[in-house]
């Protein structure tokens, strides 16, 4: 995996762990160095992702700070030869909306990360943004109150776990019909480019557009190409999608016992 898409992967870890720097040392501003210890000890809680700080270069993190100031969320001062930041009110907002909004967070590690972190710090969070201003209009409250519901949030990881395992169970119901109904042709003596006409039309799979069903069976191994229908769809069906829904439907109980 690049460094570059480490960063991307990583990036609520990077917003909580700017957070997190900029609320231990408000008053003089935080260090490249302090920002590399909270993304050190936050991938550490997580513990399960497939990529660790290790991935992360200083050099990136000192890109992602000076792209901060360059577009206001941050400022910079310097202090015996070393660079400090402090984020601003809309630097606070901003790296809370990518907390939320973020496209790689679908790692169970990652989501429950997520929630314990603005579960943990949801009050310390509204002071930060509270304190940087002297005018904390009710609208900027109720926008500060949204990114931090936890509940709220909760309800949408719950929605797309949902979606992800209503897809788990339809690719497993699926994968056993193909299997039923290429051996019930088969014993039927019906020709093997039929039944694979017959399965691309009742179930074709999601790549169809790209490699109708007929070209990849074709692409394979002449002895391999009844065993695909017929066998090898069962085995992904207990070895892959069916597990992938058990810990799903696991994943799913713990997040609804986490709400309210």
């Amino acid at each position: 995996m690049s460094n570059t898409s480490a960063v991307h992967r990583l990036d609520i870890f990077i917003a909580s762990s700017t957070l997190a720097a900029h609320a231990s040392f408000i008053e003089e501003g935080f260090r490249l160095r302090d920002l590399r210890f909270f993304c050190e000890l936050f991938l550490n809680w997580a513990e399960d992702l497939d990529v660790s700080a290790s991935s992360l270069q200083n050099t990136q993190l000192a890109r992602f700070l000076a792209d901060l100031v360059k577009q206001g969320f941050a400022k910079r001062s310097q202090r015996k030869q070393v660079q400090l930041f402090k984020l601003t009110r809309l630097g606070l907002l901003e790296l809370l909306t990518r907390m939320n909004s973020s496209r790689h967070a679908s790692h169970p590690s990652t989501v429950l990360f997520r929630l314990c972190f603005i579960k943990s710090y949801r009050h310390r969070l509204e002071a930060l943004v509270e304190r940087e201003g002297a005018h904390f209009p009710h609208s900027l409250k109720l926008e500060v109150a949204a990114l931090l519901d936890v509940d709220a949030i909760i309800d949408q990881e719950i929605a797309k776990v949902e979606r992800a395992l209503q897809r788990k169970e339809q690719r497993v119901e699926d994968a056993l019909k193909i299997s039923a109904l290429a051996k019930n042709l088969n014993a039927a003596k019906v020709p093997f480019a039929q039944i694979v006409d017959d399965v691309e039309s009742r179930y074709p799979y999601e790549l169809n557009t790209m490699k109708p069903l007929h070209e990849l069976i074709a692409s394979i191994a002449p002895d391999q190409r009844r065993w695909e229908l017929e066998e090898g769809t069962v085995v992904r069906a207990h070895t892959l999608w069916g597990p992938q829904r058990e810990l799903l439907r696991i994943f799913l109980e713990r997040l609804k016992l986490l709400r309210g």
